[in-house]
This record gives C-alpha cells, sequence and structure tokens, in this order.
C-alpha cells in the first residue's frame, strides 16, 4: 500500500503491519502519520472490511517520535505562533481520536458504535508507540520479557503528546498512572495485563495476528469506556475526587521538592492529567496538546534534545574528531589502583581485549 504501511484484508479483518524503511525500530513521522491515516480512513469506509487489527513487521512494535520529526517542531516554535505549533501537536491526537471514534460523535457512538481497532503488540512499545495501542480498543500481546511499555517523553523534558496523559489514567487510574508519567518507567506485558491495558496474552509471536483478528470479529461494534455515558475512572477517583486531589497535592509537593520547578515537564504532565480528568475526552485532548505546545515554544526540551540525543549521536560518530589525525586504538591499559572504579574500568578494557598492567 505505501512505504510505511502494509494493508492487507483477512477473512473480513484488516492487517495493517507498520514497518518505517531505513529504521530499526517504527518511528513516527510525517510520513507515517498521512500514510497510517490512509489506511484508517480505508478500514472504516470499507464495507467488506469489519476491523482492523494493527501490528509491527519489525521485531520491536514502535518507539516514539522520530527525533528528525521532534528537531522540526522546536525550530517550527522559533519561527511559527504557538497556534501553528498547536496544529502540529495536535495532529496524531485528531488521527488516533479519528481511529476510535471512526469519526463519529460522542452522542452517535452511544447507538451505532463504531468498527474495532486492535493492537497487536510484541517487542517495545514507547512513546506515541504506547499511545497507539491505548487509542486501539482492544490490546493483545505476546509474554515475551522484551515485550514492554512505556511513555518515557518526560526523560526528554516532553510529556507524552498523542494521548498518553488522558488514556491510561482513564484505565489504570490517576494514581497509578502518574507513576508512569512522571518517571517514565516501563512495565511488562504481565503488568500491563494486570492493569486491564492488555487484554490477551499469547505465548509466541505466530498467535499474535489470530487471537488480535479474533478479538475483533468477537466484537464488530466497538466504543471506548471514556466515551460511554456514566463512564468513571477506575477506583471512581476523577480528578475531582478527594482521593484524587490528594493525589495530586502530594505529586506536586514531589515534584517540586525534586525539580525546584526547573523542570516542567513534571509540572505540565500533572496539569494535563488533572484539567483533562474533568472533561470529555476531545476537550483533554486538546488540553494535552496545548501542554505539549508550551513545552516546545519555551525551549527547554528542545535543548534536552538536543544535548542527549542529536550531539551525542554525533559526538558517538566521531563528529568532533579532528580530520587529520589518523585513529590510534589503545593496545595496552595502565591501571592505578584497585578499587571499584579501577577494577570496573580493568575489566571492561580486557573484556574489550586491551591488555592491562
Amino acid at each position: 500500500m505505501s512505504k510505511t504501511i502494509d494493508f492487507r484484508v483477512e477473512d473480513g479483518v484488516a492487517v495493517i503491519a507498520i514497518d518505517v524503511p531505513g529504521q530499526s525500530m517504527n518511528v513516527i513521522n510525517a510520513t507515517f502519520i498521512e500514510e497510517f491515516e490512509t489506511a484508517v480512513r480505508r478500514v472504516l469506509e470499507d464495507d467488506e472490511i469489519v476491523g482492523a487489527v494493527i501490528t509491527s513487521a519489525k521485531k520491536d512494535f514502535m518507539a516514539g517520535a522520530d527525533l528528525r520529526m521532534l528537531s522540526s517542531m522546536t525550530a517550527l516554535a522559533k519561527r511559527a505562533s504557538a497556534g501553528e505549533v498547536f496544529q502540529q501537536a495536535f495532529r496524531l491526537n485528531r488521527l488516533f481520536r479519528l481511529m476510535e471514534t471512526g469519526g463519529k460523535p460522542v452522542k452517535q457512538l452511544q447507538k451505532e458504535r463504531t468498527k474495532p481497532f486492535v493492537a497487536a503488540v510484541h517487542g517495545q512499545a514507547l512513546g506515541g508507540g504506547f499511545e497507539l495501542p491505548l487509542a486501539c480498543h482492544f490490546r493483545v500481546a505476546t509474554g515475551d520479557p522484551r515485550t514492554t511499555f512505556g511513555l518515557p517523553e518526560v526523560m526528554v523534558g516532553l510529556l507524552p503528546g498523542a494521548g498518553g496523559t488522558q488514556r491510561l489514567p482513564r484505565i489504570i487510574g490517576i494514581q497509578a498512572a502518574l507513576q508512569y508519567l512522571t518517571t517514565g518507567k516501563k512495565m511488562s506485558a504481565m503488568e500491563a495485563k494486570g492493569f486491564g491495558i492488555v487484554n490477551e496474552i499469547v505465548e509466541s509471536r505466530d498467535e499474535l495476528i489470530e487471537k488480535a483478528k479474533e478479538l475483533v470479529k468477537a466484537n464488530p461494534k466497538a466504543v471506548q469506556p471514556w466515551d460511554q455515558r456514566g463512564f468513571k475512572f477506575p477506583g471512581g477517583a476523577g480528578a475531582m475526587n478527594p482521593k484524587a486531589v490528594q493525589t495530586f497535592m502530594a505529586a506536586n509537593a514531589m515534584a517540586q521538592a525534586k525539580t525546584w520547578g526547573l523542570y516542567p515537564a513534571v509540572r505540565y504532565i500533572l496539569a494535563s492529567v488533572y484539567e483533562g480528568g474533568i472533561v470529555p475526552m476531545d476537550r483533554a485532548l486538546a488540553l494535552e496538546s496545548k501542554y505539549f505546545t508550551r513545552l516546545m515554544v519555551e525551549g527547554q526540551a528542545a535543548r534536552m534534545i538536543r544535548t542527549l540525543f542529536v550531539n551525542k549521536q554525533a559526538a558517538e560518530k566521531g563528529a568532533r574528531r579532528p580530520k587529520d589525525v589518523p585513529p590510534q586504538p589503545t593496545k595496552k591499559l595502565g591501571m592505578l589502583g584497585a578499587g571499584l572504579m579501577g577494577a570496573g574500568i580493568a575489566y571492561v578494557s580486557a573484556k574489550a581485549g586491551i591488555e592491562v598492567v
């Protein structure tokens, strides 16, 4: 079908396999967004297709946004208005919302519902690669140890910008979600199953697609829990619930103590979860994109991405190495001291084939 998406129909079920060219892991870039939207619309518009399975053609499911796309957004933030940056930031939220609602108003979903989308996950699903399954109606994963889920955006000064701050709390509860949103830590497939994020666990990758297709056929009409009348956050503790208020008070205090107010990503994550938790999903996603835009415009995230990724990768490739100086590989290393550091350096050097004296 395209460079990024392999689209096929099996027994009335569309199988959308993501395979971003030139990348060891699938990443979200402008081409992916365009082609994935084409695939979603094809599923929704074709009466012969009853639903879709979304999977990866690579060994991992998907990482987050392509660094080049993030860099282009930070560059846009320097020359364009905040409104233009917001429109760019909101693209994924708009697309994932189309997938989960079928383009129908929430009131209409109460009666008609929409075609189901099922994520079939093997390997790492991080950042936007986790937010995509969260926007699907059901999720199947392998029990393989390498299958993990996480939202690491906070570690580069950002917040999850494709619905992560809104869908995760609505699935596992506010308190549990904040532990992952504000730290970037990962969860295993079994942990995700315990939280109710993953609906089914299969033993091997070979079973993944068939199990996902079974879920599509068993649920021909789907609607997300938060789009149903009377939805409540898990445990009943929405953003205005006294228990949740205590959670936000504690989380804000801890964030201030750890960051001294110098790390806005955590503060904006808390604000996004709190404010988004008291409004319907469509408005909540717009709030999330608003805070994502703020981080882009304020510039700290851009500097962290440049330092931790762009410059680091360039340094590792020898970008600042003098051109006319030939390589001088180390053959022998003299180590003074046998403490913890000395022993460690001696060990890794010997392991690399260097003679240590």
